[in-house]
């Protein structure tokens, strides 16, 4: 008689409880128009958006997370989730095992003696891995294994082992989207880089607002409000680490998000530059043509001719 086999557990979980959070890599796909969780200490994860919007607060920030970016939250780091939509709101978030992370930058910064010597790590008391937890824009890292894993999980063509590496990659993605914001965090004018990566944090506390918050009547001072430093603070710290000035970035994502409407839906042009934040169509469309080299209508109809 052939002996009973149990089913192997899954290397990656698919939408599993919270109290299996952090025991496996796992994936939660959701879809919904109200919705709500609070104060909810995960592991390290990626939120990101297939369709409109969420809000994930955290004792720091709130932060909109939108089909245009992904947002990082460490492990343990509680955080709220809100979504109050008309239309349907799609989610796809990565959870990491407990030590996943860790493991690989432990492998990808260290020596292969070193690894001979200390194959696998002593003890538990090591730290856990810190990303800084800011929004990011849609990258050429990370962004599309998050497309890759979405397309494959929806087709039903995605594999436990296949998922498995991949997470593999998106932790070393991860990693490289972090050295980028430590040669940021070298532009702040500060000897301890204690200091540096602190003022560092509030920047992007301030950034991600600006980021969340721009159809709105966004001020510098709010934005400054949000990092916790003065408005000139805040301005002079911008312009150093990202090269451009907090009201440049607010344009530029103002316009970024009306050539996307212009694309994706059938609205006005007045329509748009009003949602988007503009406060007359005749800026926005002079804004517009200065930055795309053509006008909102005129970029309409190139469009409609492709």
């Amino acid at each position: 008689m052939a002996a009973n086999r149990t089913k192997p557990e899954a290397r990656v979980a698919i939408n599993p409880t919270a109290s299996q959070m952090g025991a496996a890599n796992a994936i939660l796909r959701g879809r919904a128009r109200q919705y709500h969780v609070a104060e909810f200490p995960g592991p390290l994860s990626i939120k990101s958006v297939v369709r409109g919007s969420g809000v994930w607060g955290t004792a720091e920030a709130e932060r909109v997370v939108d089909s245009g970016s992904y947002l990082v939250l460490n492990a343990g780091r509680p955080y709220s989730l809100t979504i109050d939509a008309r239309e349907v709101v799609e989610t796809f978030c990565l959870f990491f095992r407990a030590g996943f992370a860790e493991d690989v930058h432990r492998v990808e910064g260290s020596a292969p003696v070193a690894l001979l010597d200390e194959p696998v790590p002593l003890g538990n008391g090591r730290a856990p891995l810190e990303f800084f937890e800011n929004l990011h824009p849609h990258d050429a890292e990370v962004s599309p294994l998050l497309r890759r894993m979405r397309q494959r999980i929806a087709d039903n063509s995605a594999t436990d082992i296949w998922l498995e590496d991949q997470f593999f990659a998106v932790a070393r993605a991860l990693l490289k989207v972090h050295g980028r914001s430590e040669k940021q965090v070298a532009r702040i004018p500060a000897k301890k880089v204690s200091t540096r990566q602190e003022l560092y944090r509030r920047l992007l506390r301030g950034k991600d607002y600006l980021h969340s918050f721009f159809t709105g009547e966004v001020q510098l001072q709010h934005a400054a409000n949000a990092a916790c430093v003065s408005p000139y603070h805040f301005h002079r710290l911008f312009h150093e680490v990202f090269h451009e000035t907090p009201n440049q970035y607010l344009q530029r994502r103002r316009l970024e998000q009306a050539r996307e409407l212009l694309e994706s839906t059938d609205r006005g042009v007045t329509e748009i530059s009003l949602g988007v934040g503009f406060e007359s169509s005749t800026s926005f469309s002079a804004l517009f043509r200065r930055s795309f080299g053509c006008s909102p209508r005129e970029y309409r109809a190139i469009l409609k001719k492709k």
